[in-house]
């Protein structure tokens, strides 16, 4: 057995079914692997969209999705998506191809450090230099892919070590992991903060989704009436609906103000970071206490917070009520995001996987659609990343194969990999793609129209995404009116095909 097959049967001892991929140097022993053992290969035209399926499948079920990518330029193209999952704490494993070891560093074939390239972003970076290694080696990454806080790692595999053979008689075999501590002292802590609160907000960032345990930390802000929010584009642990879920905080279209009047904030499964002002003074009260919880929501005890509660609830239908106003407006001028929301609204069930994938669009959606916030919607995560929805909406297909699989984009994020709804097509995962047209980068030219009067660099021209669609095998449609976006996303949801909806909006942000 080559360490190349014994990868590839570790691989499967850990329940991975596919790999994202992209053929090229270095790969060729992996891949004669994974046919003999019938694991199946997802390839992609772009590195890019591979290590989005990767990353998304990550977070999408908890463990880690899987990426190869040949040596040199292509290493450095998947490293965004393996960027996106550092900045979200997904757990994913990008496996790189590279010439042999034994001429690492003497200028064989597209030779450079990869490890090293990689190491910023990620949580384990190693070369595979030792085939009896190869085993003990991937639950390595494994192991750190999941453990807390959850992220990418990265694998550099060598042909000749790919090709060695292995003695299973000299196999160095995964190592026992030490026992996790508890967190009594961190409920013990937000206990006592609470005690002394009367104006507490619960801040659930991806950490709860990670842990599962966001169903605990609902049941307890409603049994105590204590106000939730979810930094944007974190992964949501809201999958019903919650009168105490407030929606987004960071978001650049604002929000109700709460943050900044809460006398106790509690982080939960949150970080510290810009969305949240870093904690700072002027984002927060000076005097207020700030206490980090993940686990323990059962035992944590409070006083019920109903005038707060209450209080909160008001500012959040006010502020909802000014974002459709000012959508409502912009209406006027023709078709507009908020009837692409409205339509959206109208179709998702409970267990529509929903992604993302735009600056502009994307803030309508977070304020619109927020009633809820559940763990199988897909937002490009804490890195603010536009063109991964493509990838994203593969890997949806992949890990929930029975599930209605929508992505929302915008046209500048959609045209990132936009060949790749070919490799969809291909591969037989179909989904449901909505582009919101506007022609820009609408988020950001109408920054420049604020700032400088006019767009720099922000301005888009015309596509035919529907003829686009249907060029790369893809069934295309365009809506003109707003009653046309929800008969053809029923009807598209209704068919067993790959279905892209352009739908021409005017601009505007909330």
């Amino acid at each position: 057995m080559t360490a190349a097959e014994l990868f590839i049967e570790g691989l499967q001892g850990r329940g991975v079914e596919w790999m994202a991929t992209l053929c090229g140097h270095g790969l060729d022993p992996l891949y004669g692997a994974a046919r003999r053992a019938g694991l199946r290969l997802v390839d992609t035209r772009n590195e890019q969209t591979a290590s989005y399926i990767a990353d998304a499948c990550g977070r999408l079920t908890g463990r880690p999705g899987v990426c190869a990518v040949s040596s040199g330029v292509a290493h450095a193209n998947a490293l965004t998506g393996v960027t996106n999952a550092w900045f979200d704490g997904a757990p994913m494993l990008l496996v790189s191809g590279a010439g042999a070891f034994r001429t690492t560093g003497m200028g064989h074939f597209q030779d450079f450090d990869q490890v090293a390239l990689a190491g910023p972003v990620t949580k384990y970076a190693r070369v595979i230099d030792c085939a009896e290694r190869t085993l003990e080696i991937l639950d390595q990454a494994f192991q750190t892919a999941v453990a807390p806080r959850p992220g990418p790692v990265h694998l550099t595999f060598p042909m000749d070590v790919q090709m060695a053979e292995v003695d299973r008689g000299r196999l160095v075999h995964p190592r026992p992991r030490p026992a996790s501590r508890g967190a009594a002292g961190c409920v013990e802590e937000a206990a006592e903060a609470l005690r002394r609160s009367e104006r507490p907000l619960i801040v659930a960032g991806s950490g709860l989704y990670y842990a599962g345990v966001g169903e605990a930390m609902l049941r307890f802000s409603e049994r105590f009436q204590v106000p939730v929010v979810a930094p944007i584009w974190d992964r949501g642990t809201v999958d019903r609906p919650v009168d105490t879920f407030m929606g987004v905080i960071g978001a650049a279209t604002g929000g109700p103000r709460l943050l900044a009047d809460a006398d106790s904030i509690v982080m939960a499964g949150a970080l510290p970071d810009y969305r949240v002002g870093f904690l700072q003074p002027g984002a927060i009260r000076e005097d207020a206490s700030v206490v980090y919880v993940e686990q323990g929501w059962e035992e944590l005890e409070a006083p019920v917070y109903t005038a707060w509660f209450q209080e909160a609830r008001r500012r959040r239908e006010e502020f909802r009520e000014s974002v459709r106003r000012t959508g409502e407006a912009q209406a006027r001028q023709g078709l507009h995001a908020i009837h692409v929301v409205e339509a959206l609204r109208a179709v998702l069930r409970d267990d529509t996987v929903l992604l993302i994938d735009g600056g502009s669009i994307g803030q309508w959606a977070h304020q619109l659609l927020c009633d809820r916030y559940p763990g199988h919607w897909l937002t490009c995560g804490r890195s603010a990343v536009v063109g991964w929805g493509i990838g994203g909406a593969m890997a949806a297909r992949l890990a929930c194969p029975e599930r209605p699989v929508i992505l929302l984009s915008g046209d500048g994020a959609f045209t990132f990999t936009v060949a790749d709804l070919e490799c969809a097509v291909r591969h037989k995962l179909p989904f449901v793609a909505v582009v919101a047209d506007d022609q820009a980068w609408g988020i950001t030219k109408a920054g420049h129209l604020r700032q400088f009067g006019e767009p720099i660099a922000s301005a888009l021209g015309p596509i035919a995404f529907a003829r686009l669609a249907e060029s790369l095998g893809a069934r295309g449609v365009t809506a003109t009116r707003p009653e046309e976006i929800q008969r053809e996303l029923e009807q598209a949801l209704a068919e067993p095909a790959l279905t892209v909806i352009h739908v021409p909006i005017v601009g505007g942000n909330p």
